[in-house]
């Protein structure tokens, strides 16, 4: 199974509803972990409409005491009529500067529950360049995909940010919201150097039921219910590149690392 991260540049809006998505509509079992460093739990606030749920916030203490991997398993809850299980984020932006040591030992746990039971991991870990951002998450993973949209600023947000995202271990893909605005995920592609896994549709009244939590009329047949359907099919056809997990990083993934 994989370990399969995502992150957005400045600019670009509906990560966090691309990842709910994916894991409600996966066909298998899968864990959807809020690691965005920003604070508020938009997954908690939006599809699952204000849901009072433990989450990372409790883990900050089970890290202190050593006990992450044995507490993560009690963290997680089920989405109903889905085979997804759920990690909420922190509460308060406060929080995110100690949570730089919790996602080295975060990290390590699902890597875990993934090794004991066959289980997919998707990880929504906000925009790249926030405080507390979840380093181990992006740059380890086994796939990292990235949000952007194809106008010019975001790109150029992009590009200055792929020196800093190819140090990884984790092999890279492109997600490209409205392509022919004005670019094409092919000129993208040719131009970055970066494949483009897949593209997305702004559609704001459909992206509410994801986001909101709003029911919306025939949504499966919204183009966003089949962009993210077609993503998905793409992400588990994409070969996860698997590294074993080590008590201490090593080689490229520790240089990575020190370098932050």
């Amino acid at each position: 199974m994989a370990l399969i991260s995502f992150t957005s540049v400045s600019g670009t809006r509906g990560l966090t509803t691309t990842v709910v998505g994916l894991g409600l509509t996966w066909p298998r079992p899968v864990i959807v972990v809020e690691a965005d460093p920003s604070g508020g739990s938009q997954m908690l606030a939006g599809y699952f409409r204000g849901l009072a749920r433990p989450g990372l916030s409790e883990l900050v203490l089970a890290h202190r005491q050593h006990q992450l991997a044995q507490e993560l398993p009690a963290r997680l809850f089920p989405a109903a009529d889905s085979q997804a299980s759920f990690l909420p984020g922190i509460r308060s932006p406060l929080q995110s500067p100690t949570m730089v040591g919790v996602w080295d030992e975060l990290l390590e746990a699902l890597r875990e529950l993934e090794a004991s039971s066959p289980v997919d991991v998707l990880v929504d870990a906000g925009r790249l360049g926030l405080v507390g951002a979840p380093v181990p998450l992006i740059g380890e993973a086994d796939l990292t995909v990235v949000l952007a949209g194809s106008g010019l600023p975001e790109l150029a947000c992009l590009r200055s940010w792929l020196p800093w995202l190819r140090r990884g271990t984790a092999e890279l893909r492109l997600l490209l919201q409205e392509p022919g605005r004005p670019y094409s995920a092919a000129d993208v592609e040719r131009d970055l150097g970066v494949p483009v896994i897949g593209t997305l549709p702004w559609d704001q009244q459909a992206a509410r039921w994801w986001s909101h939590g709003e029911a919306q009329h025939r949504f499966e047949r919204t183009p966003l219910a089949k962009a993210v359907n077609g993503l998905g099919e793409q992400l588990r056809a994409c070969p996860a590149n698997r590294r074993p997990v080590a008590a201490e990083p090593t080689g490229v993934a520790h240089e990575w690392r020190r370098t932050q």
